[in-house]
């Protein structure tokens, strides 16, 4: 039995007003206060000839309204950097403004990240060395994908 394109469109129309309404409640579940604290993790860099795995950590230690701020570490290079930050929706966006300790990171990248379960964020590194684009949720070029877990 076939389904005219009347309903086709309707059961279309029906799927996506669910599907937003499901993304809806998914924005409201977090708060910025949510981020607070240490979080540890993976970055996946396949950019600057780089292809590997790297451990770091992110600790939120100041949360404003939908803005943050705290700290980067990275162990293999012994490189702290300052990182400035929003919620803004679902999505979790931070970059890296200046070195606390070490140079050998790269600043002014954009981490694009969402909460993937209660205590775990999961995202993208938009690589500023790139070709910058100001379209879509995400601006510039994906360098790396990274997971970070609530210590």
């Amino acid at each position: 039995m076939a389904l005219s394109t009347r309903t086709r469109l309707s059961i279309g129309a029906f799927l996506l007003a669910l599907l937003a309404v499901q993304g809806a409640f998914a924005m409201e579940d977090h708060v910025a206060s949510d981020l607070k604290g240490t979080w540890s993790g993976t970055f996946n860099q396949y950019s600057h000839d780089i292809n590997d795995s790297f451990a770091f950590r992110l600790t939120i230690d100041a949360v404003s309204g939908s803005e943050f701020t705290g700290m980067m570490e990275w162990p293999t290079f012994d490189t702290t950097t300052k990182v400035r930050g929003m919620l803004e929706g679902a999505l979790i966006k931070w970059t890296e403004t200046e070195y606390v300790k070490g140079d050998d990171a790269v600043l002014h990248g954009l981490y694009v990240a969402r909460f993937s379960a209660d205590n775990e964020i999961s995202g993208d590194w938009m690589d500023p060395k790139h070709t910058i684009t100001p379209e879509g949720p995400r601006f510039g070029t994906r360098g790396a994908d990274f997971v970070l877990k609530k210590d």
